[in-house]
């Protein structure tokens, strides 16, 4: 079986990429990847991501999920959203989701908010939809 091509998410002012390598699949189906993203190589090594990746309207923002304390069979333990200010090198998390059964997926980008989803799968599944006025949260940190 070949490996997936990588999955390249340009910029709407197309100066910009971000590139989602496939890293492999899940027992329960879901493909993880690793992320370049041109000019900010060191930040993202050794680090795993979802699939989906959203650019703001102005090419500024990238919200995607990161996984944390993963594992190969069951995949993550917990879910990140992240958004990266690509103007001023920062990055932040905007939300966690804890449970392997769970996910946690940027929507999109209205004014100086970002929309996104909150799936807990299993028995009694809930998605609850929620916003973020991200650019006022106080845990930013520099990419290096």
């Amino acid at each position: 079986m070949t490996k997936p091509k990588p999955i390249i998410i340009l910029s709407p002012d197309k100066k910009r990429r971000a590139v989602l390598n496939y890293l492999g699949t899940t027992h329960s189906g879901h493909d993880y990847h690793s992320l370049t993203i041109e000019g900010i190589p060191l930040s993202l090594e050794n680090r795993i991501f979802g699939s989906v990746c959203l650019w703001s309207h102005d090419s500024r923002f990238l919200s995607l999920q990161e996984w944390k304390d993963y594992d190969k069979i069951t995949g993550a333990k917990s879910y990140l959203l992240l958004i990266f200010d690509l103007l001023t090198r920062r990055e932040c998390v905007v939300a966690e989701v804890e449970g392997a059964k769970s996910e946690i997926i940027p929507e999109g980008f209205i004014g100086e908010s970002l929309m996104y989803t909150v799936v807990h799968d299993g028995e009694f599944g809930t998605t609850r939809n929620f916003e973020s006025k991200f650019q006022y949260l106080s845990s930013w940190q520099t990419l290096k």
